[in-house]
């Protein structure tokens, strides 16, 4: 079986590649960046260069192809780069589909996200049938993505068939882009004071790897699955940075900040952003996205996919046992 994985270079696309590999997949890989990561360079797969914003090339990428996994994505929350975030998530999306359909691909996986479920604001769990619920925060990110899937669906009304799949928080090994990889050395170099108010769905990033291949064998047409965390997972921003601050043999952050006191730094933060030309560590839309509790039920992708959710302590283990046997000084 042949597939594409664009994307492939990320976090969670380095970790679908080597699972596709490993269970005997023959897989190209597709990017912005002319070559494969190192993390990538020692697998036998085929790479084509490819910008999901550019039609021809996605159609020359996806040509040949049973499956494609549409895994890329822009995560960024820079206001500068809105325009660049749409032309991704939306119009890349909709040019995989597009290519999908019109080569007769037997199946497209599409990475979404949990976000466009929304959260619960009595703090309970959300799943498939919970509504998108951040308007008006300007989450950038989580409105692109819902978007994608609502066009997407536009297209497999056309005859595409296509699994959605909407991974939580992912932490776990082959973090190379430091997503929440990046606290370790911030924990350890003592420059985490405070955690963010809300709370978030922790998966496992090889497990949800592994679901998107069941996706594309066994998932259900049209279906979407939350690849997120359950109860045990599903804890505040706090909770998680204690375990991260514990396993490097660092302090915890001592504050929890309250919701308007992070807004307000993060619109400090794209103050300064305006001035220096540099990508802000935070801006206020994100800050009112991680204040919220985003907590989700992936039961649905555990009895379907048999998606599985280790407990937090082995998503945080095992992330950084990733960066130690890799050579990174922490």
């Amino acid at each position: 079986m042949k597939c594409l994985v664009t994307g492939a270079n990320g976090f969670l696309g380095t970790n679908l590649v080597r699972e596709l590999v490993t269970e005997g997949w023959q897989v190209r890989a597709s990017g912005r960046q002319p070559s494969l990561t190192p993390w990538l360079s020692d697998l036998p797969v085929e790479y084509a260069p490819a910008d999901i914003t550019n039609a021809e090339a996605v159609s020359a990428a996806v040509s040949g192809c049973d499956v494609v996994f549409h895994v890329a994505g822009d995560t960024s929350f820079w206001k500068r780069l809105y325009p660049r975030q749409r032309a991704a998530n939306v119009d890349g999306t909709v040019n995989v589909a597009r290519a999908c359909l019109s080569h007769g691909i037997r199946r497209m996986v599409h990475t979404s996200t949990a976000d466009v479920f929304g959260y619960d604001p009595a703090g309970g769990t959300v799943d498939e049938h919970h509504g998108f619920n951040y308007t008006g925060m300007d989450y950038h990110y989580g409105e692109t993505k819902r978007e994608a899937d609502r066009q997407l669906r536009a297209v497999m009304a056309e005859g595409l068939d296509a699994v959605l799949v909407h991974p939580g928080s992912i932490i776990g090994p082959w973090d190379h882009t430091l997503q929440f990889g990046r606290l370790f050395f911030e924990l350890k170099q003592g420059k985490v004071p405070a955690s963010p108010p809300g709370g978030a769905s922790f998966c496992h990033a090889r497990e949800v790897a592994r679901a998107h291949i069941r996706a594309a064998d066994v998932g259900e047409p049209g279906q979407s699955y939350l690849l997120a965390g359950n109860d045990a997972n599903n804890v505040p921003h706090a909770a998680l940075m204690a375990l991260m601050a514990q396993a490097v043999g660092a302090s915890p952050p001592r504050w929890t900040l309250p919701e308007w006191l992070f807004v307000a730094y993060a619109w400090g933060c794209e103050q300064v952003s305006g001035i220096t030309g540099k990508a802000p560590q935070i801006n206020p839309g994100q800050a009112r996205y991680m204040s919220r509790p985003q907590y989700c039920d992936s039961s649905k992708a555990q009895a379907a996919l048999d998606y599985r959710v280790p407990d937090l302590s082995t998503c945080v283990e095992d992330a950084l046992a990733w960066y130690r046997n890799h050579g990174f000084d922490i």
